[in-house]
């Protein structure tokens, strides 16, 4: 989740993305209002109709969940929360927040807030639906009303599932951290709800399709999955926040990286440092002074035949802010950085000299031995 999104918009402030897999689900939204849906409770009209209902359908839907990821993002921005973005699925979508809420009391208002938006969507399409029956409104005008009315109380009360990290389950953690006084030990009791719900949904989803429900056992087996994926990553990300609270770059860099020098060939560089050492990424310096570094993608088009007559120096990538961090940046900034970059290796520089390497290897070794010991 999250690693392949599509950016649609900015708007106060907030950037605006879907999930890649939305595309798929998307389509399952407008085939299943046009191929069932609709034609059950509006039978006998042209079958253009119902997939122009159902396009109409499924974008409404898309634009009641951001309202309803708006309503929370609002909320936690009023708190203080920072958003960083919101990325959104056909049934759902994540204010994906920079911090934890500082308290259990920020946590259950930002919660709240997207039900309450989604209900408030319910009854204005609710009233909007008999006014249209009222005024004689076109069919599909009304069907399409009518759908939006129920599928935004189906949002609500879908979101007020106690299965983390859906709005339910984000209350459910604010009264336990509320009792408890440990968000940790919240998180860990709200994930495993989570996870029992999440096998309990897939489960009614395979009856409803053994009952001969395929369209509708296929959409709770697919929102299960999601339930118990997003329940593991977010109690792993709170694990990852706790064990890495405090540190510094400097804790985890290399301080006697592998230096390689700009006057070599290729094929040097190839069998004597990336063979033996395996790293994808080496600085390069001359006389002491970081002319910056050398990557396998970097030299990756070039002919094997011609690695005996093309030196280091014509390939190096200046060192930057892109590929390079301070010593005394807080980790969770530094693995947000090789996460928006894709480098698994940044140089860490200070005062202009090169003082170390942190890797993305040596974080993730960390986090999970610690994780084993302690959890």
């Amino acid at each position: 989740m999250f690693k392949k999104k599509i950016d649609l918009f900015k708007l106060f402030g907030f950037t605006v993305s879907v999930d890649a897999s939305w595309l798929i689900i998307l389509f399952l939204v407008v085939w299943s209002l046009a191929k069932g849906l609709f034609p059950y409770y509006y039978p006998e009209l042209p079958e253009r109709t119902y997939w122009f209902m159902g396009i109409i359908g499924a974008i409404g839907l898309f634009v009641s969940i951001i309202i309803h990821e708006f309503s929370h993002s609002y909320v936690a921005r009023i708190n203080g929360l920072r958003i960083s973005e919101i990325t959104l699925f056909i049934f759902g979508g994540v204010a994906r927040m920079k911090e934890e809420p500082g308290s259990a009391k920020v946590e259950f208002r930002m919660a709240i807030a997207g039900p309450i938006a989604s209900v408030a969507l319910s009854l204005l399409f609710a009233g909007l639906y008999l006014l249209s029956n009222s005024l004689g409104w076109s069919t599909p005008t009304t069907a399409i009303l009518g759908y939006l009315s129920g599928i935004n109380m189906l949002l609500a009360v879908f979101n007020m599932i106690p299965a983390f990290p859906t709005d339910g389950g984000r209350i459910l953690r604010s009264i336990l951290w509320w009792k408890t006084g440990d968000i940790y030990l919240a998180t860990k009791i709200a994930s495993r709800v989570s996870i029992a719900f999440s096998f309990a949904i897939v489960f009614i989803g395979f009856l409803d399709m053994a009952g001969g429900n395929f369209i509708g056992g296929l959409w709770w087996i697919l929102i299960g999955t999601f339930l118990f994926n997003a329940a593991n990553m977010s109690y792993q990300n709170i694990l990852i926040e706790r064990s890495l609270k405090g540190k510094t770059v400097r804790d985890f860099m290399n301080p006697n990286p592998i230096i390689v020098p700009s006057d070599i060939t290729l094929r040097e560089f190839i069998e004597k440092y990336v063979y033996r050492y395996h790293y994808k990424m080496f600085p390069v310096m001359d006389d002491g002074r970081v002319l910056g570094i050398i990557t396998a993608k970097n030299i990756k088009t070039v002919p094997r035949t011609e690695w005996d007559n093309r030196l280091v120096r014509e390939f190096i990538q200046r060192a930057g802010p892109e590929n390079s961090i301070e010593p005394d940046t807080d980790i969770k900034t530094c693995l947000s950085k090789m996460e928006r970059t894709g480098l698994t290796r940044l140089l860490v520089m200070e005062d202009g000299k090169l003082v170390g390497i942190v890797t993305l290897k040596d974080l993730l070794e960390y986090m999970a031995l610690k994780m084993e010991l302690e959890e």
